[in-house]
């Protein structure tokens, strides 16, 4: 390849997930259980390049020389990589060329294997050409020597001179793409460099806070002081971290199942006008138990042979930066929260933020266990009921460029998930499911897909749980249930509705009479269905509550005495929003009648092609769902790409945007 042809485009992409669907949902078998507004159907991904991908990082060594009187750095890094591909023709590494955190950034000397090498640095990427032919698994080592500065003061950036309490405060926030923004690196959570050391030489009256364990601290005579903090575990970019300050240091321990002894450091502001603040004594003194608690329940506390700690920030809020997490307010909600995430989040990361679910629904869920361990069950359940989000969009994140964190989807809904995972598969199997998670040989200090997940809750359930990933990550909404009931002598006849999209799931059902309780679960996956439940004899119906102990996401409301006109469906006219969407090949399409009457449900190309009608047929009012299968009976694939799923009625037409990927 010429030099001319040397040139870098990122691929803004579509990452091509394949789903499978099925006609009915098949979760659970013939096995019983234990006991946002969508803002667009275009998937939008940040992914690495396409050189990128060709590399695996080994190893950053991060050194940093920095000048506080004039916001400065002098850096040197070095970074040693493995190659996937012997394609790779250009070492392609995320480095901001100018931000408001470190100021300007200057690139001077690039060497490759030791020698001087040729570089291009411009549009926040460091460009390696590789002059060489090259096999796949041969590694390099890429020295980057730049300097940085003068910054402005600022608090938002992924490096930061800021102020706390008249105090000059360094401090780092990378994610999701900001370590870039102050050191060369690839700078996406699925590459996770197996090691990285941290050198930072600053003023001799500052501490420096990272990640790993302190290996030195080296008094150089000048006024100055050289820090170096080893991280001896695999770490993604994001959450490499420093936190610098003139802190008030202090600490605990907690002793795992072996006694083997972990240190727990904290690093704190300590501001004049509040010496003794309530969580030095309070919220990070329950780590120990908290530590103990999810070792019980996730397995080994992934870094004994490191560390946990706190070091305050310029943040109001905590970050998950790994053995140190970075806190502000401090609350136990928070603490908790932040220790989760070295299980889910540090020791397994989201193989893309598309499955961000996978770091922050854990965590807050982790959150409702530490509240059963220490308000018990009534304190579990009251914290689930803090998480309640009945708002649409899909815990799935569509758009990562912009839409991450929200934290009704990534962290609340998504704590459902797991909620509702428990009480499906019992208590003893939803351990079991995140232990063996935990310790997965692919996964443990490695990276991990939603798909992955539910590949280890079936291997270890050995229920099909395929449609319940579906139609809670992928799909979007709730089910919204209404009982009807109507006894008759020893006769309850129990009728079930769901308006809108149509949910598999089992249902406690608890019915209270004048003399008993009677406790079943029902499985309850269409839009309308009857039941018939046997009730003593002299006994009256007083009461019917689906899911009594709210294991289930929804809303619900009862009707006693049937009314036969309610029966027959909804009224409304509705083409609701298909499930997995993006898809490949299958989707489900729900849609709703308010008629009897005829009815065409077509599937039509951007260029105004009906390219098949999956229903043309006259039906009676009510809930419907059909499957789209873009590859037909002859084997012939639908291309990629936008679609109109178009619904007709009489005069009443609705559209609805579907994408297909390959």
């Amino acid at each position: 390849m010429s030099k001319n042809n040397l040139i870098h485009q990122i691929l803004l992409g579509l990452l091509s997930l394949i789903f499978s669907a099925s006609s009915a949902f098949a979760f659970f078998e013939e096995e019983k259980p234990c006991g946002r507004a969508q803002k667009t159907a275009f998937l939008r991904d940040i992914i690495p390049t396409t050189e990128q991908q060709k590399i695996d990082v080994l190893y950053y060594g991060l050194n940093f020389d920095m000048d506080i009187p004039s916001t400065s750095m002098t850096n040197e890094f070095l970074i040693e990589l493995k190659v996937l591909d012997s394609t790779l023709e250009m070492i392609e590494l995320d480095y901001s060329t100018d931000n408001l955190g470190v100021g300007n950034i200057t690139v001077n000397t690039v060497l490759l294997d030791g020698d001087t090498s040729l570089f291009y640095h411009d549009s926040d990427l460091l460009q390696i050409p590789i002059l060489e032919e090259i096999e796949t698994g041969q590694e390099f080592s890429v020295q980057v020597f730049s300097e940085s500065g003068p910054a402005s003061n600022h608090d938002n950036q992924g490096f930061n001179w800021d102020y706390e309490y008249g105090l000059r405060a360094i401090w780092t926030i990378s994610q999701p793409y900001d370590a870039r923004d102050w050191w060369p690196c690839v700078d996406y959570p699925r590459d996770k460099a197996d090691s990285v050391d941290i050198v930072v030489t600053i003023a001799d009256y500052m501490t420096v806070a990272s990640n790993g364990r302190l290996v030195s601290t080296q008094d150089n005579g000048d006024g100055t002081k050289t820090w170096a903090w080893h991280v001896g575990y695999p770490i993604a970019s994001y959450l490499v971290s420093l936190s610098i300050y003139e802190f008030y240091e202090w600490g605990d321990e907690y002793v795992d199942a072996n006694n083997d002894t972990l240190p727990i450091l904290f690093y704190t502001y300590n501001p004049p006008d509040d010496p003794d603040p309530y969580y030095m004594t309070d919220n990070y003194l329950l780590l120990p138990d908290m530590i103990t608690l999810y070792a019980d329940q996730f397995g080994p506390y992934p870094f004994m042979g490191e560390k946990y700690g706190h070091a305050e920030w310029g943040k109001s809020w905590g970050m998950e930066h790994q053995t140190l997490t970075s806190m502000g307010n401090p609350t136990e909600r928070r603490v908790c929260h932040e220790l989760a995430h070295m299980w889910y989040g540090d020791m397994i990361t989201c193989f893309s933020y598309h499955h961000i679910w996978l770091n922050e629904g854990f965590a807050r869920y982790a959150e409702a266990l530490w509240w059963e361990e220490r308000y018990g069950i009534t304190g579990y359940h009251e914290k689930m009921a803090e998480l309640v989000w009945l708002g649409a969009g899909t815990i799935y994140v569509e758009d990562t460029e912009t839409d991450i964190f929200d934290s009704h989807l990534s962290y609340d809904k998504a704590a459902w998930v797991l909620h509702m995972l428990r009480h499906i598969v019992g208590d003893d199997t939803f351990f079991e499911i995140l232990q063996t998670y935990s310790n997965h040989p692919d996964y443990k200090y490695s990276t991990a897909t939603t798909e992955q997940f539910q590949i280890v809750c079936e291997d270890v359930s050995g229920l099909d749980l395929e449609n319940y990933f579906q139609q809670w990550i992928y799909g979007a909404n709730h089910p919204n249930y209404r009982a009807y009931r109507a006894q008759t002598g020893q006769d309850l006849l129990v009728q079930t509705i769901q308006s809108g999209l149509t949910f598999d799931m089992p249902v406690d059902f608890r019915i209270t009479t004048t003399a008993s309780v009677i406790d079943t679960v029902i499985r309850i996956n269409e839009s309308f269905m009857t039941f018939h439940f046997q009730i003593p004899p002299g006994e009256i119906v007083t009461d019917l509550v689906l899911d009594p102990d709210n294991w289930i996401l929804k809303t619900t409301d009862y009707v006693v005495g049937l009314v036969e006109d309610e029966l027959q469906g909804p009224l409304e006219f509705q083409l609701g929003a298909n499930y997995p969407n993006p898809f490949n090949p299958m989707t489900t399409i729900p849609y709703s009648l308010d008629v009897d009457g005829p009815v065409n449900l077509s599937i039509i190309d951007i260029s105004g092609r009906e390219v098949v009608r999956l229903v043309s047929t006259i039906q009676s009012r009510g809930n419907y769902d059909v499957i789209w299968n873009s590859i037909d009976e002859a084997g012939h694939s639908a291309e990629a790409g936008v679609y109109f799923c178009q619904l007709e009625s009489g005069s009443q037409v609705a559209i609805q945007k579907i994408l297909l990927l390959k």
